[in-house]
């Protein structure tokens, strides 16, 4: 007996049934030896942690470098505050020590003077209350005679002329004590007459060729020495101190020397005050020259400044731009580059 015709179908459908199963466990074994890759890219992403970066830019893009103060000790970073010094033009004259006895000798005269027109103003007020008190009796019933209230006037007037004679004295000598000595003249070189006067500073005059004020601070040497003697500016000399042509000025030195003196002056002239920073200080980057600055209200930062390149002196360089407060970095600039430049790379490729 022949099977029935609707039961031939029935064998394609098993063969797809079991073609699925294979398909899904060759997914299913895909999936579990594959497991490990799978876990190596989620670690990598995983690794990418953020580092902390020691440079921070701040609204006008400037660059500034943080370390700890311990960070700065491990590292060797040392710093100090920049010399200030004045730039202008050098200027070189000669000078000589003057000779104060004609100054101490006129002062006492004005002294002198001084005190003798203090007393006899004293004296014409006595008299002049002892004229005051004779006027008086003799407008009472003539309780005094004519001759006494003549007298008492008399007196009087020969006081106020004598009083007037001492101030014409004493003035004569302020003139000759400011056309000789200038601003010595004045009550307010007291303090610097005293120093003169007890031989701890000498009065040195300098005469200076061309125009211009005189530089606020001379460097004197003797002729046979090479040791630097300070001397801080004092006023334009007087006409009777000239020491040569040219226009001479006055300057007060650190120690007494012998009057009569000769010395070679050198200074410089000009106002503007800069910052001098040792050579030890500069780190070269981009062909320029920077420093690293530390400002006292931020021990921790250190930001890059540039120098100007013509501001280079054997002694160091001008920082024209440095507050007065601020500190340079002396050891250790060139690792604060290293670590800025570092840092600024690692942000570069991450863009």
């Amino acid at each position: 007996m022949n099977p029935a015709p609707s039961a031939r179908p029935a064998a394609p459908y098993r063969l797809m049934f079991v073609m699925g199963l294979v398909i899904i466990g060759l997914i299913w074994a895909l999936i579990y030896y594959a497991r490990d890759e799978w876990a190596l890219h989620g670690d990598r992403e995983d690794d990418d942690i953020d580092v902390p970066s020691l440079v921070e830019h701040d609204d006008d893009g400037l660059t500034s470098v943080k370390l700890t103060a311990a960070a700065q000790s491990a590292s060797g970073i040392e710093f100090s505050q920049p010399l200030s010094v004045r730039t202008g033009s050098e200027r070189e004259a000669l000078a000589a020590v003057l000779d104060l006895e004609p100054l101490f000798a006129l002062r006492g005269q004005r002294q002198e003077a001084q005190a003798e027109a203090a007393r006899l103003a004293a004296q014409l007020a006595h008299a002049e209350r002892e004229r005051e008190r004779v006027q008086a009796l003799y407008n009472d019933d003539r309780n005094v005679s004519e001759r006494v209230l003549q007298a008492a006037r008399s007196q009087a007037e020969q006081d106020r002329g004598a009083l007037l004679a001492a101030r014409a004295r004493s003035d004569g000598i302020h003139s000759r004590l400011v056309q000789g000595w200038g601003r010595f003249a004045e009550p307010d070189a007291s303090a610097t007459l005293e120093r003169l006067a007890q031989r701890r500073s000498s009065l040195v005059a300098v005469a200076l060729r061309g125009s211009g004020d005189a530089p606020p601070q001379m460097q004197l040497r003797l002729p046979d020495g090479d040791e630097a003697i300070t001397a801080q500016r004092v006023g334009p000399a007087p006409r009777s101190l000239a020491q040569a042509a040219g226009e001479t000025w006055l300057y007060l030195t650190e120690r007494a020397l012998p009057s009569g003196t000769r010395l070679a002056a050198r200074g410089i002239q000009g106002s503007e005050l800069l910052h001098l920073v040792p050579n030890s200080a500069v780190v070269w980057y981009a062909g320029l020259p920077w420093i690293y600055v530390r400002d006292d209200d931020e021990p921790d930062t250190f930001s890059r400044q540039a120098l100007p390149a013509e501001s280079q002196r054997p002694d160091g360089w001008l920082a024209p731009k440095l507050e007065d407060d601020a500190r340079v970095v002396t050891r250790g600039a060139q690792l604060l580059l290293s670590e800025e430049l570092k840092h600024t790379l690692a942000d570069e490729n991450d863009d």
